[in-house]
């Protein structure tokens, strides 16, 4: 019998969401009214410098540097033209660099995201046919972006803290391919500025409060710019560029997405 995609991607999600809720609640039960309220940055006497262990998960972390996965963002890059002519205006090809970078909570309502996340290629092809050996140079491609968030922490229990992160992530890329004296050159430009309102789990409830794992829908603002520039030996430059604006909610279709984008997973030291 074969079991869909669907199938066990919405068995994990149901069995993970369904094993934390439980564990949730018989904490709950056993530590009543050991909630912690609306926690705004200034508010309640000023804002602990510290962890506070025996309150909540959120509040031992405090002070403390956490490191993981910030997200998996596209960078663009212009696709298409040739050594030869650019024959119009360039396509677009997405990019992936995961974005790897650190959290430090500030004090119980406000902390700071710092990602980078990097990509690059090259290499190099060969052909004998008998006779000789022909090589090319791959165009390889450098790539970048960077990610900043402010994670706002607005309420919190035990193990759970309800945050709302407005972020923005500066991408590029770049790429020349050369051959006969002529020059192409692919480049790209993205940004993108948003908010996402979600949760941070920690995993205080098996034991290893310095574990999280973070996930949450939003808004995104993106704009994006691609060019091509192709220079040859006693011709006019030729060049291209294709720009984009788009505006959309940050939501997957397939529930197993939730493992790999829009949840991150933090460790605190």
């Amino acid at each position: 019998m074969r079991i869909s995609k669907l199938s066990v991607g919405a068995a994990v999600v149901l069995a993970a969401v369904s094993f934390a809720g439980s564990a949730l609640a018989q904490e709950g039960e056993a530590s009543a009214g050991g909630e912690v309220g609306m926690t705004l940055p200034g508010a309640g006497g000023g804002p602990k410098a510290q962890g506070t262990p025996g309150e909540s998960d959120h509040d031992a972390v405090i002070g403390h540097l956490a490191v993981g996965y910030m997200g998996r963002h596209q960078i663009p890059i212009a696709s298409g033209g040739a050594l030869g002519g650019l024959g119009g205006p360039p396509g677009v090809a997405l990019l992936s660099a995961p974005a790897v970078g650190i959290r430090y909570w500030l004090d119980q309502g406000m902390g700071i995201d710092v990602g980078l996340g990097l990509l690059s290629t090259g290499g190099s092809s060969s052909f004998n046919d008998g006779n000789q050996t022909v090589t090319a140079d791959e165009a390889g491609v450098n790539a970048g972006i960077i990610h900043a968030g402010l994670p706002l922490a607005l309420a919190s229990a035990k193990h759970f803290t309800f945050l709302v992160v407005p972020e923005v992530n500066v991408g590029f890329a770049q790429q020349t391919e050369e051959g006969g004296g002529a020059k192409l050159e692919r480049s790209g430009f993205g940004l993108d500025v948003g908010a996402r309102a979600g949760a941070e789990i920690h995993f205080g409830f098996m034991g290893v409060p310095q574990l999280s794992l973070q996930g949450g829908i939003g808004v995104l603002f993106g704009m994006y710019s691609v060019k091509n520039t192709l220079t040859r030996p006693n011709l006019p430059e030729q060049s291209g560029e294709t720009k984009h604006n788009e505006f959309s909610t940050t939501v997957n279709g397939n529930p197993w997405d939730i493992f790999t984008t829009n949840v991150a997973a933090l460790y605190y030291f």
